[in-house]
């Protein structure tokens, strides 16, 4: 003991040191109190003697820290401090088999609790709340902040497991709830009132406890349970749920009310009676298996629709009714049912039929037997004589006047189907009925109500049956089904006890989603009764398709993106990659041909420079593909210009150099010398002068001779006219002529384009942002090409958007620079051509010769 004192005072005693600088101060003031005469203030046994004695001044200088024992040597723990390891050692252990509720105490006991909202210690005095659903403890403050912070239409969150409640606190109360704003008392729990708990969370029993943070324990109170047949009680604790069965056969009376059930003793309903029942029919000719239950056991016959064929009491015919219940009764021919002759004038003599077999007598009476037809003061009598079978048909004519009166004439009486009084008419009523929803539509109608006798047959609520009752006006009613099964969540949490009304939707349940998610971000919704999950928008770091580039902010359920790059994934072909936007799947679309590429050939032609452009193909170009690039064909003097497809190009030029050889063969059968280089073009390339000139090039080449003959320095050589600019243009141009070239070539290369166009009827540009002047320059320089010119936006973003037409837009033959240059005499020398001057000049001294 004495050796653990010594070393703990070494140990406050290098504390000190530490906190007092680390090192030991040499040096004296004089005139202090210290032992060895030093000088200054410090902790005692760190001041040393100077070399001036106690009476000299010396300048305060540290010097090197004492080196402790830890840093000489690792120090070993002590056994005050071997005992406080063991003792937390001891109190984790105990914690780990603490219940919540005991965890929670042993917190608020040491002051532990820390609030998840401030992440501040909760103190005894100080006003908290406690979850319902975790128990967790917070500040009553942060918790009113939290809630008014996150509220929504739902409710807010707890912080801890995100159970959704509808109030926010306001007050403190116990954890019991029974006493507003508690008092703190050293000898309750922290928060608690110090009186009986008293909630009843599971069963009908209070809690017995004092007033305590955390769910209450199971209940403890013994009661008795009763097995599944009734027989054998036990005493059991209130929170075992386990069943009882006892050994016995159940014997409870079946749904039947006759069998009883033959399994041993269970929990629940037992099941239906199994037994089957043999019921016979009214005549006996057929029997059938049915389950046992009530309605069988009252009805243990039934008709089999078939003739009964029973013999009479007369013991010679047979019953002709249906299957039926009961006597057949007597013949209809016993000499005692019949005693006249069919048509009634003649009664039989006694003894005369003795037998049912006997024939009836007939006289020779009309038979005036009254018939179906005639008017209902005057029906027509059979008029044959006295007969056995049915009477004649009736060969005279009824007045019939239908029930509704629309019809009313006279019928033939073989064609009357009912009573003249009867009779009906082919109309049809178009009155709504009753529901308002159907027509009558019943022939010959002399109904008032116009009741409709269809089924509603509409979808109830619930949305699973269908509306039973006849057909009526406005909306159905609720379904009147009930289910007696209890209706719970997905996450079974909250539950609707039955009976429950068919369709009641599931109960709301404020509890996470427990369902099986496809990521293992956390749950952010309530359970719901939607079969999908809403998708989940947590922010995550995709590669897009192609793994072009990575993004951090693509929503989790997106999975991944397209950048918008090209795919540049090499195609199956081996000489192309994908062009398409960044995707998914694979790069071929043709589902039927997967393999095949789409793209066009990059190869180079044999016959002419161009690429080869047809769908991708193995081997060499083919070589009878003609090739639609275009070319500018131009004239031999280079007036005219066109363009052409290389194709046509092509055969224009074979066509020409045909020519030029039969031209040249006709001079070598003259006897004149002709160079075939010139004409087969061999080691030259291929000319693309294969415009014929007309007279407008004849025009220029006449004015150029001219010029050159007269000497004319910058002539004129077109013979168009010069467009009128205004003066505003005029001088503009001059001030910005870089502006004015570049309006020129835009509006150029825009009537160009409508011109070329073959299948918009018009092109447009939108020039950008500009003033007032320079708009108004654009304006006037559309009125120059025949282009419409609109201006859109307002101050500072106006701009000017030009629409030229492909038939109304024309290209100017000078731009304004160009007019002002030749104004100024700064005009642009055209050099002639000398090869078409040298033709014309041969064809000439040809034709003098």
């Amino acid at each position: 003991r004495q050796q653990r004192n010594h070393q703990q005072q070494q140990q406050h005693q290098q504390q000190q040191q530490q906190s007092n600088g680390g090192g030991r101060w040499k040096g004296n003031a004089g005139g202090g109190r210290f032992r060895n005469g030093g000088g200054g203030r410090g902790p005692k046994n760190e001041r040393e003697q100077g070399p001036m004695g106690n009476g000299g001044e010396e300048n305060l200088r540290q010097v090197e820290p004492v080196t402790s024992a830890p840093e000489r040597k690792e120090r070993r723990p002590n056994g005050y401090q071997r005992q406080r390891a063991r003792q937390e050692k001891l109190e984790a252990n105990i914690i780990s088999k603490c219940s919540q509720r005991e965890k929670l105490i042993r917190e608020l006991d040491s002051c532990r609790v820390e609030c998840l909202v401030c992440c501040e210690l909760v103190r005894p005095t100080q006003s908290v709340w406690s979850c319902l659903n975790c128990y967790h403890i917070l500040h009553l403050n942060c918790t009113t902040k939290w809630a008014n912070s996150s509220r929504s239409d739902d409710g807010w969150r707890c912080p801890a497991c995100q159970n959704v409640s509808k109030e926010i606190p306001r007050d403190y109360y116990c954890f019991c709830g029974k006493q507003k704003n508690p008092q703190y008392n050293r000898s309750d729990v922290a928060h608690s009132c110090g009186e009986l708990c008293g909630r009843e969370d599971l069963c009908e029993h209070p809690c017995t406890l004092l007033c305590h943070p955390g769910p209450c324990p199971p209940c403890q109170a013994m009661v008795q349970r009763s097995c599944g047949c009734g027989r054998t009680k036990k005493p059991l604790q209130c929170s075992q749920k386990d069943d009882i069965a006892c050994e016995a056969i159940c014997a409870k009376p079946l749904n039947c009310e006759i069998h009883t059930c033959q399994q041993k003793c269970h929990v629940g309903d037992c099941a239906e009676c199994g037994e089957t029942l043999e019921h016979e029919c009214h005549c006996g000719k057929q029997k059938k298996q049915v389950t046992c239950t009530v309605s069988n056991l009252d009805n243990t016959r039934f008709s089999c629709e078939a003739v009964c064929d029973a013999q009479l009491s007369c013991n010679k015919h047979a019953c002709t009714k249906v299957c039926h219940a009961g006597p057949c009764g007597e013949c209809v021919l016993s000499p005692s049912l019949v005693t006249s002759c069919p048509c009634g004038k003649q009664a039989i003599v006694k003894g005369e039929r003795e037998s049912c077999l006997d024939p009836i007598p007939i006289c020779k009476a009309v038979c005036g037997k009254q018939l179906p037809c005639g008017s209902p003061g005057a029906r027509h009598v059979c008029s044959a004589k006295c007969h056995l079978d049915e009477c004649p048909p009736c060969n005279k004519t009824t007045m019939v006047k239908c029930r509704c009166g629309h019809m009313d004439q006279q019928i033939k009486c073989k064609q009357l189907q009912t009573r003249a009084d009867d009779a009906r008419c082919k109309k049809r009523c178009t009155r709504m009925r009753s529901c308002a929803k159907h027509k009558c539509n019943q022939e010959c109608c002399i109904d008032y109500d116009h009741i409709c006798t269809k089924t509603c047959s509409q979808a109830l609520t619930c949305g699973r049956h269908r509306c039973d009752k006849p057909c009526h006006r406005g909306s159905c009613s609720t379904c009147h089904r009930v289910s007696f099964d209890e209706l719970t969540c997905e996450c079974g949490a909250a539950v609707i006890f039955p009976p429950v009304p068919c369709g009641t939707s599931k109960p709301p349940c404020n509890k996470p989603c427990s369902r099986q998610h496809p990521c293992s971000h956390p749950v952010l919704h309530n359970c719901h009764a939607e079969p999908n999950c809403p998708p989940c928008v947590v922010l995550t770091t995709q590669h897009c398709y192609g793994k072009h580039e990575q993004r951090k902010t693509i929503p989790c359920y997106q999975g991944s993106f397209s950048c918008g790059l090209a795919c540049a994934k090499p195609l199956p072909c081996g000489r192309h990659t994908c062009i398409k936007p960044c995707h998914e799947n694979g790069c071929q679309s043709n589902a039927a041909e997967p393999e095949v590429c789409r793209q066009s050939c990059t190869k180079t032609r044999t016959t002419c420079a161009h690429q080869c452009k047809a769908p991708c193909h193995e081997g060499d170009c083919p070589p009878d593909l003609p090739c639609r690039e275009m070319v500018e064909v131009t004239c031999e003097c280079g007036n005219r210009k066109q363009m052409r497809t290389c194709h046509d190009f092509s055969n224009e030029y074979r066509r020409i150099t045909s020519a030029q050889l039969a031209s040249s063969m006709q001079e070598m059968q003259r006897g004149g010398s002709v160079e075939l280089s010139d004409i087969l073009g061999t080691g030259k390339p291929k000319s693309n002068k294969t415009l014929e000139c007309n007279d407008e090039c004849r025009t220029l080449e006449r004015n150029r001779r001219l010029a050159i003959g007269l000497q004319i320095r910058n002539p004129d050589l077109s013979s168009k006219l010069q467009p009128n600019y205004s003066e505003f243009l005029r001088t503009y141009a001059k001030k910005d002529p870089a502006l004015i070239k570049m309006i020129h070539d835009r509006l150029s290369e825009l009537v160009k384009l409508a011109k070329e166009s073959k299948h918009q009827k018009s092109r447009s540009f939108s020039f950008p942002v500009m003033n007032r002047e320079k708009r108004h320059v654009v304006h006037d320089m559309c009125s120059m090409f025949g282009i419409d010119s609109v201006a859109y936006d307002a101050e500072p973003n106006r701009n000017v958007v030009a629409t030229a037409d492909r038939f109304k837009s024309w290209l100017p033959s000078m731009s304004l620079l160009e007019v002002i240059q030749r104004e100024n005499g700064q005009r642009r020398v055209i050099v002639p051509n000398l090869n078409a001057w040298g033709r014309t000049a041969n064809s000439s001294s040809s034709v003098a010769k």
